[in-house]
């Protein structure tokens, strides 16, 4: 097996663990000194140390701490160009129903040496994420679970569709 599908191996079950234990700071231990993590909407975050901070926020706090699952669909490495590519099934905690509200993404990471991935880049639609976590909390509303400020804020009602451009053409 090549050092970058051992490297990936390594990767995938550190993140169960993570997952199964809450220590999200540990995610940046899996990436260089130098690594940079961009997802869509968010801003680009450069350096472990800042990729630590962003992680241990964004992971720890809902929505992201209501996720319960991070399933891979598919992955594909491309041992030329040192990259994986794989497509995530995120799936959030039971809201009290029974209920599963789930959303995908694509992640590219690409490899840095020594076991360590250089860059994360997670692709996603974010009207997507934005509508499992409103499905989420409207279910867990529904079931009497006290919701986090942060995500009442879903329970609002508004129009999420975007605009599409202004002509001033006349």
């Amino acid at each position: 097996m090549h050092e970058i599908e051992l490297a990936y191996g390594r990767y995938r079950a550190e993140l169960a663990h993570i997952r199964r234990t809450g220590e999200h700071g540990r995610y940046a231990d899996l990436l260089t000194e130098d690594a940079v993590y961009r997802r869509v909407g968010q801003r680009e975050c450069r350096g472990r140390e800042a990729i630590r901070a962003m992680v241990l926020t964004t992971w720890s706090t809902a929505p992201g701490e209501l996720v319960a699952r991070e399933e891979v669909l598919w992955h594909s490495v491309d041992l030329e160009r040192g990259r994986v590519v794989h497509e995530l099934r995120h799936t959030m905690c039971d809201p009290g129903d029974g209920s599963e509200h789930v959303a995908l993404a694509t992640e590219l990471l690409t490899y840095g040496g020594d076991g360590l991935w250089s860059s994360v880049d997670v692709v996603h639609a974010p009207q997507a994420y934005r509508g499992m976590h409103r499905s989420w909390a409207r279910a867990a509303q529904r079931c009497g679970r006290e919701l986090d400020p942060a995500l009442l804020i879903l329970l609002e009602d508004r129009d999420d569709r975007v605009a599409p451009p202004s002509s001033d053409a006349g």
